[in-house]
Order: C-alpha cells, then sequence, then structure tokens
C-alpha cells in the first residue's frame, strides 16, 4: 500500500533492535514511506516524524489528523479534473496520492502505452479509489507528530538522549525525481529547502548516531560507520544490498534463497550428435533455476521469469533453455529475459539454435497463451566486453549501444527481432547450415 524501496526484512530487524529500547518517544527524521513507523507500531513508542515531500505529508498529516492540504492545479484541471471529487483533504487525498504515483507519470505524455496506462487508472478509478480508501482505513499506524520540516533544523529540536531511527537519502534528487508527477499536477504549502550536500550527510548521520540508541540504514556502504555495521540485506538476487547501522544490534545477514527442483530430462553430451525435429518443454519456476545455476554465466543476476522452456531434440536431451517476460512498454513485445544452451557439447554454436528457437512460431504460440496477449516481437539485453553480441548477430537487431550498468562489462547492448516468423523445423535447418558444424576430439593414446 506504501510505496518505498525498502525491503522487508529490514521491517524485522528495525523491529528487533528496537525491542530493547527504553519505551516512549522514538524519533524519525526523513521518514519517507513510513516503513519504521509501520515497523514500530503497536510497540508502545510514541512516533515523531518529519519529511518534505508531498506523498510523505499526505500520509503523515492524515495519520496525525492534519487537513492534508493538497489540491489539484488549475492547469491540470482539464486533464484530470476526474480526481477532483477525489480530494477531500484527508483520506481520500491520501489514496489519490498513492494511485498518483503509478499513472500520474504518464499523463501527457505521447505514446501508446502511456494513453492506455491512463485510460486504465480513469475507467477503473472508482474501484481502485475505494479500494485503497479500505486498506488505508484498516492501518494500524498511529504517529504522535509529524512535521514538514527540513531534517537539518529538526534534528536541532530532537532531545539528545532519545532513541532515533532513520534511511536518510544518502544520495541527493531521488525522492525529488520520484515525486515529480505529483509536484507537477498538486499544489500544496511545500517547504523551503536545499538538497543535502555530502557535507550535510556526515552532519546528519553525526546528529542520528550521536545517542544511547539509534539505527540507519542505507542501499550505500558508509565507511564512517563500518564499526557499527549490524547487518546486509539482499532480499533478491538482481537487488541493491541495503547495509543496516545501529548502536546495539544482533548481527543479521539476508540473503536470497530461490527454490531448486531436479531436472531429469538427460542433456546433450560431448560426444553425442544433435538430431532433429526440435521440441519444446515447459519447465517449473525450480527446474528453470536449477537448470539457470548450472549453465548461465554467474556474473549475471537472475530475474523472474513468467514462462521457462527447454528445447530438447529428437532424442529428447536437453539442447538449452529460454525464459520470457511480457514487456512492460510494448504491448505486443515479449521480453527475453534469458538464454543459454547446455555445456560441453560438440557445437561451439549451440547457443544461436536457442535463440532461433526462442524466436519460432510455436514459441510465439506459447507466449500468447502465457501472456493473453498477440505477441509480435521480441527485445532481450546482453552485457558484453565487445561492442556486439555474437550470439545474437544475425539474428536479432542491434537498436542500443550503451556503457553497462552491471560490474565486469564494458556494454549495455539492447536487441529487437521479428518473433513468429519461422517453425522449429526451419530453425534447425537454417542452424545446420549456418552454424552447426560440429568439433569432434579424437584421443589416441599408447
Amino acid at each position: 500500500m506504501f510505496q518505498g524501496t525498502i525491503p522487508g526484512p529490514m521491517r524485522a530487524i528495525v523491529r528487533e533492535t528496537a525491542s530493547s529500547w527504553p519505551r516512549g518517544p522514538v524519533y524519525i527524521p526523513c521518514c519517507g514511506n513510513f516503513t519504521i513507523e509501520r515497523s514500530l507500531a503497536r510497540m508502545g513508542f510514541a512516533l515523531h516524524s518529519s519529511d518534505v515531500s508531498i506523498y510523505t505529508t499526505a500520509v503523515g498529516r492524515w495519520l496525525t489528523r492534519q487537513p492534508v492540504g493538497i489540491r489539484l492545479r488549475d492547469e491540470s484541471a482539464e486533464q484530470l479534473g476526474w480526481l477532483a471529487d477525489s480530494l477531500d483533504d484527508g483520506i481520500g487525498t491520501v489514496a489519490t496520492m498513492m494511485l498518483g504515483t503509478r499513472f500520474l507519470g504518464s499523463v501527457g505524455r505521447d505514446g501508446l502505452w502511456h494513453e492506455r496506462v491512463v485510460r486504465s487508472y480513469r475507467d477503473q478509478w472508482k474501484a481502485k479509489y475505494a479500494e485503497t480508501v479500505e486498506r488505508l482505513s484498516a492501518s494500524d499506524v498511529a504517529l504522535a507528530s509529524y512535521q514538514v520540516e527540513d531534517v537539518r533544523s529538526w534534528l536541532q529540536k530532537v532531545p539528545s538522549d532519545a532513541p532515533m531511527c532513520s534511511f536518510p537519502p544518502f544520495y541527493g534528487g531521488g525522492y525529488e525525481k520520484l515525486y515529480e508527477p505529483l509536484n507537477e499536477h498538486f499544489t500544496w504549502d511545500a517547504p523551503e529547502y536545499e538538497p543535502l550536500s555530502d557535507a550535510d550527510v556526515v552532519d546528519v548521520l553525526g546528529a542520528i548516531t550521536d545517542r544511547p540508541y539509534w539505527l540507519t540504514a542505507s542501499n550505500h556502504d558508509v565507511p564512517e560507520l563500518h564499526p557499527y555495521l549490524r547487518g546486509v540485506i539482499k532480499a533478491t538476487p538482481r537487488a541493491a544490498p541495503f547495509y543496516v547501522y545501529a548502536s546495539e544490534a544482533p548481527t543479521r545477514i539476508v540473503a536470497p534463497r530461490q527454490p531448486i527442483e531436479p531436472v531429469k530430462a538427460p542433456r546433450l553430451r560431448r560426444g553425442e550428435e544433435l538430431v532433429g525435429p526440435l521440441k519444446l518443454a515447459l519447465l517449473k519456476p525450480g527446474q528453470f533455476n536449477a537448470l539457470r545455476s548450472r549453465y548461465l554465466n554467474p556474473r549475471i543476476a537472475p530475474g523472474a521469469a513468467n514462462l521457462a522452456v527447454a528445447v530438447k531434440d529428437g532424442n529428447g536431451k536437453i539442447l538449452g533453455v529460454f525464459a520470457m517476460a511480457p514487456s512492460s512498454f510494448t504491448p505486443d513485445e515479449a521480453y527475453l529475459l534469458s538464454d543459454f544452451a547446455v555445456a560441453p557439447t560438440d557445437y561451439p554454436r549451440l547457443s544461436k539454435l536457442i535463440v532461433l528457437a526462442a524466436t519460432s512460431s510455436e514459441t510465439r504460440l506459447l507466449c500468447q497463451r502465457a501472456f493473453s496477449r498477440r505477441i509480435r516481437a521480441v527485445s532481450t539485453t546482453a552485457f558484453s566486453n565487445n561492442p556486439v553480441s555474437m550470439k545474437y548477430r544475425g539474428l536479432l537487431r542491434l537498436t542500443k549501444r550503451g556503457p553497462s550498468n552491471e560490474d565486469g562489462w564494458k556494454f549495455q547492448l539492447q536487441y529487437q527481432g521479428a518473433i513468429g516468423e519461422h517453425t522449429l523445423d526451419e530453425a534447425l535447418e537454417t542452424w545446420a547450415k549456418r552454424w552447426g558444424a560440429r568439433e569432434t576430439t579424437t584421443q589416441t593414446g599408447a
């Protein structure tokens, strides 16, 4: 319900740490999406919070029974006039802010996807709004106070011996960018403040940690706080780690765990010939995880697949695996999340056959059934130290090349192509003619 990026295990650590604190007031600057407040609810603390964002202020004022004070801008009335009846200066305005974070970024933007997002929320607004209000009404979070104030001045008012818990921004512009669409379409008594400089961050950390009881966390490693490192949280394989620092707390490590299921089908091995026809076999999530862990480059962070498929030859031996997910931006496109060949084999370019199978008409039918939409294209992302991916070269079109955002790679390559223009039989025939040369090694000995 509340928007934010703090991992779930963080709440358990907050509760565990705070359980040893004296009951009374707890101060929470930069409260963001109220993760800390939700974690400490019903523990006997009087929670005092502050922040400067429009989203947080809407929630904070409502939780302290203050008028929310947020109105639709006159210049946005033509596009968003259908929201006017929902702005009641209370729980209705809070519900509107929460839902607004999901679609306001598409208002006024060109493109079929943005138009569909806005139209979907407008058509379903009454139901979504009522559901959000109902969920808010069931919240057990209670605040003793909430102030719209810059963290630097607010910290000067906090008693020096009072417990403090905060996840302050360790980099600039995060929340400003996140809530930019809300500020674009709504007006409120926004405070004036300057973004935190590096020196300000040091001062804020000093004010937080200079007391008997405190806890803070960040997705950045803070060298100055290494003596107080109490935990590292990595909730999913692709998530950035969270570092937890506290005055006193048990040490905790949270690491991702993926379910693994055995795959009984044989795999093509060295010395064995690949024979047709090709077949596709659906994989369970645990089976896909097992094969991915065995054959995929360990430097590539895994993601969750909506559709995982094994490619088999005529003898039922697994040649490789691919996984698909519906595109988040293009309605008729599938995203090739992962594709890899088994190894070792006598076929050095076997991976190209897996790509051909992933773009076949049989795969398109599987995608359309799984995603309940028409699929006409496929896209994928490759990380490489070369300016092109040899696996996709000649099969998909390179649409974008840029610096990699993953450690260990120079380039991030975007590829796109059609899906369904050949069958599995045609895919095998094409691969056999162009890339199917077999390399065998003959060993002799005395």
